[in-house]
């Protein structure tokens, strides 16, 4: 008879026996703080309940146990990240407690959650609560199902960080120390201080050290420093202890979300106009090439996802990373991610030889998550054999942008940059509120259209004065090529602006913005306009 089994048949027995009460089970030979006793914190203090604070907007993050408050200091307007999770009552926790002690018998070591670690842990955590469950046959005052999101939480989760991970608007997070209050990257509120903290030294190192497990990598007072990919593709970097950083242990983790901001989002949160993404929906259909500008942070990439997800589900895209970002709802899809050499470039392979490869897949579009060296030259090449092409690039303005381009060592010829149909700034900005209050926001602030080296059309510009974008498309590149390709008349490409917009503003009143919402509607309008419009925004639902 195995360990596993034997712990299991006693556990039954003592069940059975009765010896157990409420609260106190028989002592568990449980190690000391492991990786998943770190996340063993089951409430947050919360800000939203003290006077002078308000909050200004809640969001479910799993329902109904989890869900996010962006709270205000009413005296300075000051904003903060809280995290909200359904209390267990003294009997539930005391339930848990027991289930939790059991179930750190019965789990051998795991040293990354593969996929099949993770169906172990859950269904030893399924038959653990079915035995407590007969134990309890009638106590309706307890949740189970409350009970085992604490317990998927706490074991297959990232703990007391999970309702962060879940939530769609993060992009960062980060810990500077025990102490320290979290702080998290919100795509519409960006830098804010969290309720969640680690009140100890050890609980902080015990939960660097769960990420390190998770990732399958080591961290110690010998390798006191962690570069490496989470489950779920997240990316982190922390320190162990006091050895490299005074504080303690920290860590920061690029969140890698699995609903991505769409082309409804932006809308909704104000970056771009209805009429404008309407704009760039038709000039993804057409395959016309784009180039995102815009400094570190201010959301190059999540507006490259965003457009790229309003090409046609027909299109082949292969796209090429230095990190997996981009998350594309397209079948034909192929991803490519470089990988770095740490031996002197022995195994490397490079942005230039996958953008290289790329060709020979055949691809209708070439997606590049941002251009630093010579695979520029690579995807102006591509684009002039007839591919579209889509990149990011580091620069406040086009002229910045084409000199950046031209120059080493990209080394583009001036008589490629036409190439490029459009190219758009996005920037982050400060906005008053309502109180007066500066706010931060992301804004495509310009939008071009290039007609030859050195002669770039705007065709939108945001006004920061009102807070409104002007658009005009009467002499539109953009029109003129979508008109020889198809030989509709301009007239009726704005029409189909306005037929887009209508869909895209529809989205957005019913809150239909999550990635796999705007996709389906995307899709379904590709494949019959018509319909799609009766469906939605003409007899569609009203907002949920």
């Amino acid at each position: 008879m195995s360990s596993k089994r034997s712990a299991s048949l006693s556990f039954l027995s003592r069940l059975r026996r009765g010896k157990e009460k409420a609260g106190k089970p028989e002592a568990v030979a449980a190690p000391s703080m492991s990786f998943v006793e770190a996340t063993r914190v089951l409430s947050h203090e919360l800000l939203s309940a003290k006077k002078g604070y308000r909050i200004i907007e809640t969001y479910p993050v799993v329902e109904p146990f989890a869900s996010i408050n962006i709270v205000e200091d009413e005296a300075t307007g000051k904003l903060f990240y809280e995290v909200y999770e359904i209390s267990l009552t003294n009997e539930e926790r005391e339930i848990y407690e027991q289930i939790y002690e059991h179930m750190m018998w019965e789990i051998k070591p795991i040293a990354t959650l593969s996929g099949d670690a993770i169906e172990e842990i859950r269904g030893t955590a399924r038959r653990i609560m079915n035995l407590f469950q007969i134990r309890f046959p009638r106590t309706p005052s307890l949740s189970w199902s409350k009970i085992n999101y604490y317990i998927e939480r706490d074991f297959l989760g990232y703990g007391i960080l999970d309702p962060v991970f879940r939530d769609r608007y993060i992009e960062d997070i980060s810990c500077n120390g025990p102490g320290k209050p979290i702080y998290v990257w919100h795509r519409k509120y960006e830098s804010l201080p969290t309720n969640v903290v680690f009140k100890t030294e050890e609980e902080l190192d015990a939960y660097v050290l769960k990420l390190a497990h998770m990732a399958g990598k080591h961290i110690s007072v010998a390798y006191p420093v962690l570069d490496a990919i989470l489950p779920g593709g997240h990316r982190v970097a922390a320190t162990y202890s006091k050895e490299v950083s005074t504080s303690g242990s920290s860590f920061t983790i690029r969140k890698f979300s699995e609903s991505p901001i769409t082309i409804a989002d932006m809308i909704s949160f104000g970056t771009i106009s209805s009429e404008l993404a309407s704009y760039f929906w038709l000039a993804m259909d057409y395959k016309m090439t784009a180039l995102i500008l815009g400094v570190t942070g201010a959301g190059k990439t999540s507006t490259l996802n965003a457009l790229a997800t309003l090409l046609r589900p027909t299109y082949k895209v292969v796209t090429i990373e230095d990190t997996p970002e981009l998350r594309l709802p397209l079948e034909n899809w192929v991803q490519l991610v470089s990988r770095p050499s740490y031996l002197g470039g022995a195994g490397e392979v490079s942005l230039y030889q996958l953008v290289r490869v790329s060709l020979r897949y055949r691809p209708d579009v070439i997606i590049v998550g941002e251009v630093r060296g010579d695979e520029a030259y690579v995807l102006f090449q591509s684009i002039a054999t007839g591919h579209s092409g889509m990149t990011t690039l580091h620069a406040e303005s086009i002229d910045a942008a084409v000199k950046r381009l031209t120059s080493p060592p990209m080394n583009i010829p001036p008589s490629y940059i036409p190439l490029v149909n459009v190219a758009l700034l996005i920037r982050r900005v400060t906005l008053v509120d309502e109180k007066g209050r500066l706010r931060p926001a992301r804004k495509i602030t310009n939008v071009w259209e290039i007609r030859d080296f050195g002669e770039y059309e705007e065709v939108a510009r945001w006004d920061p004065a009102k807070n409104r974008f002007n658009v005009r498309l009467d002499n539109s590149l953009v029109l003129s090529k979508v008109t020889e390709l198809t030989g509709k008349t301009k007239e009726e490409l704005l029409e189909e602006l306005v037929r887009r917009k209508m869909l895209l503003e529809w989205l957005v009143a019913t809150r239909r913005t999550a990635y796999k919402d705007v996709a389906t509607w995307v899709q379904k309008y590709y494949l019959d306009p018509v319909r799609t419009l009766r469906e939605g925004p003409l007899y569609g639902s009203a907002p949920k």
